[in-house]
């Protein structure tokens, strides 16, 4: 059985472990989680050890001690999720993507390295889902949809036949999408109903979807707290 790190050791971490435990028991175990607040140095996590700080990673890995590692950041910080899977790959350790038993992947569709399907996310047949990407429970991929890489949904997301998502996109809680595309780094408030095209970098939220505002190339870099920016203004 192979070696599996977690980068990030707080509540999205803990459901990535779990998800490992459930998808790939047999094959992978969690053997650690790391960590960039200093604090956790010396704590466990599920009984696991917490290392600090993350860049750790590049010993583990030089060692031999892990053989593959998953990014378990949560979605207030996609553009960290983002660097510390490119420095996986780089690593050139091995991100399987976690598949909850209680999820379905359709033998014609694809879910790409380091992404996490929680219980009862559906992919659908001829749908392709990018790598470093989470489906939490029960989003729904539709079939010919494609998603772009580091893409993150809530809980209850559904996706219409053939939408297109842009890499780096958060979609939120119980949001419905019908629109043919979503741009780059996209931001869509917890229940929305998105039946218009999405430029890159917006934030959109409501029903239906309104855009809120359009983030700059600097914010797009940036994380960013969700819940503080996409709740609507009265009309």
């Amino acid at each position: 059985m192979k070696a599996l790190a977690i980068l990030g050791a707080r509540e999205h971490g803990k459901v990535v472990c779990a998800t490992v435990a459930d998808g790939l028991a047999g094959r992978w175990e969690t053997t650690c989680f790391l960590d960039d607040n200093g604090a956790l140095e010396g704590s466990t996590l599920l009984g696991l050890p917490v290392y600090t700080p993350i860049e750790r990673i590049e010993a583990f890995a030089g060692e031999g001690r892990i053989q593959g590692a998953l990014v378990g950041v949560s979605c207030n910080h996609m553009p960290v999720r983002k660097a510390l899977f490119s420095r996986l790959r780089s690593l050139g350790l091995e991100t399987p993507s976690a598949v909850s038993p209680a999820a379905h992947v359709n033998s014609r569709a694809e879910v790409g390295a380091g992404s996490v399907l929680c219980p009862g996310a559906v992919v659908h047949a001829f749908a392709r889902v990018g790598a470093n990407c989470v489906l939490y429970s029960n989003s729904v991929v539709e079939h010919e949809c494609i998603l772009g890489d580091n893409v993150y949904l809530g809980p209850g997301v559904s996706f219409c036949a053939a939408v297109e998502v842009g890499r780096g996109s958060f979609i939120g809680t119980g949001a419905s999408v019908v629109c043919r595309k979503v741009g780059e780094d996209v931001v869509v408030g917890a229940g929305a109903v998105v039946v218009d095209d999405i430029p890159d970098g917006a934030i959109v939220a409501g029903v239906p979807a309104r855009i809120l505002r359009i983030r700059t190339p600097e914010e797009r870099r940036k994380s960013f707290i969700l819940r503080n920016h996409t709740q609507p203004s009265p009309p």
